[in-house]
């Protein structure tokens, strides 16, 4: 099983945590060069998109969203960053006994929330699933159906929606009741074969946010009521 498109995030925990903490000293460390520059980058409460994505391509998606998650959910009471932005902090999901005082950035909250501004911003041109677009997986046997991968367990190259879709064929991940957790499948964008842990996935893609294209692979027409299932393949 080919597993290429796996993030970095999915590696080991000390590992992680490593490049966490060596992530935010070389963010810290462009806050500090970039001082001088504020002016350029920094105007009417937002960021230069061309500042915001070097440290995106720097460090990846996941490890600067899990620095700014981080330092918001240290400021959830500081009216200084957005509502919208102390909401999305709240997304973090690690408790605190994992988190690090290296992963505060000690700079204006202003700076901080119209950088989390501009990170949101790109973040939402991916156009990715979320769980909005998906039916819960819970206590529901996974084989046969177009399953959604969080974005988070995808290299950045790998986080488009058309990455996202995998049809699950076998594992003991499938059963929701099995104590084994592995998923075996294939994408449906290119049917590379691989292998994901059920908690991998957000959920089961719902069917009226299936594309074209994935369709047309599946020999579903919008026009029919011809099920999937003749293929094994089903959305929900």
């Amino acid at each position: 099983m080919i597993m290429c498109r796996f993030t970095n995030i999915h590696s080991a925990v000390q590992d992680i945590a490593v490049k966490l903490i060596n992530g935010v000293k070389a963010i810290k460390q462009i806050w500090i060069v970039q001082q001088p520059l504020i002016g350029d980058n920094f105007n009417d409460n937002h960021f230069n998109s061309d500042c915001v994505n070097a440290v995106i391509k720097e460090f990846g998606f996941d490890r600067v969203n899990f620095i700014l998650r981080y330092n918001l959910k240290k400021a959830q009471h500081d009216t200084r960053y957005s509502a919208e932005n102390r909401e999305w902090g709240k997304g973090l999901c690690a408790p605190d006994s994992n988190m690090r005082t290296e992963y505060l950035i000690n700079e204006h909250p202003v700076l901080i929330n119209a950088f989390i501004d501009r990170t949101r911003n790109e973040w939402g041109k991916l156009n990715l699933y979320d769980s909005s677009h998906c039916d819960d997986k819970t206590g529901v046997d996974l084989e046969g159906k177009v399953l959604v991968i969080s974005p988070t367990r995808l290299n950045d190259k790998y986080k488009t929606p058309e990455d996202q879709l995998f049809i699950a064929t076998d594992g003991f991940g499938c059963s929701p009741s099995a104590s084994g957790r592995a998923v075996y499948g294939y994408f449906l964008k290119d049917n590379e074969e691989c292998r994901w842990d059920r908690n991998d996935f957000i959920g089961i893609l719902k069917d009226e946010f299936l594309p074209d294209w994935a369709k047309e692979k599946l020999n579903i027409s919008d026009d029919t009521a011809e099920s999937v299932e003749d293929s094994g393949i089903s959305m929900s």
